[in-house]
């Protein structure tokens, strides 16, 4: 019987190592990344990447574009691809901004908002801990801002994150990343997740 647990441990531990291991390296995309600061909000609508968006009072606008090589043979099928999740963070207090939207020239779907596998890419590189759920009490975690994802096969994809004032007496707005911010304050970072969710790796690309 100890044999057969030894054997069935190893068997478990072969195929995890194999479900887990990445087909491809972050080398591989080659990552790149621009980011521009936008004018500030008075109340005005702004055109920028494909998008139209109302920049309130006070409130800060963060473009950018990641651009990678689609990695040969790969399709666009995110169940049998994976996908890239795309992480814009003020690296300040380790959060991120409550909107943001992305496209790509691809047409490729890019999808905003957020996924519970982020908890587990936190968890795995402490640097991106901006990625996952806030801790409020020792029982008790809260979303906190959006991200993107889109297949590996888009090759780049455009961005507009929205960082909005605090305001007085609004305690709920730490969760979100918030104005004012300067380019400085900015990480971005791409996270590849397997199409059984496996966490594969993340890359620093901005910031």
């Amino acid at each position: 019987m100890v044999l057969v647990a030894v054997i069935a441990a190893a068997g478990y531990g072969g195929y995890r190592w194999w479900h887990e291991r990445p087909p491809y390296g972050p080398e591989v995309p080659a990552f790149a990344a621009t980011a521009e600061q936008l004018p500030s909000g008075d109340g005005q609508e702004l055109r920028h990447h494909g998008h139209t968006v109302f920049v309130r009072k006070d409130e800060m606008a963060i473009s950018g574009s990641i651009t990678w090589r689609p990695p040969a043979g790969r399709g666009s099928d995110w169940d049998e691809d994976g996908w890239f999740m795309i992480f814009v963070v003020d690296k300040r207090v380790d959060l991120m901004p409550p909107r943001v939207w992305g496209t790509s020239p691809s047409g490729l779907e890019v999808v905003s908002g957020g996924d519970g596998v982020q908890n587990r890419i936190a968890e795995k590189y402490p640097w991106l801990r901006g990625a996952g759920d806030i801790k409020t009490d020792e029982n008790t975690w809260r979303d906190g801002g959006m991200t993107l994802a889109t297949t590996p096969a888009a090759g780049e994809v455009d961005f507009i994150a929205m960082f909005p004032p605090i305001p007085v007496g609004d305690p709920a707005r730490r969760f979100v990343a918030a104005a004012p911010v300067t380019l400085s304050d900015i990480m971005i970072a791409v996270a590849f997740v397997g199409p059984d969710r496996q966490v594969y790796w993340a890359e620093r690309v901005y910031g």
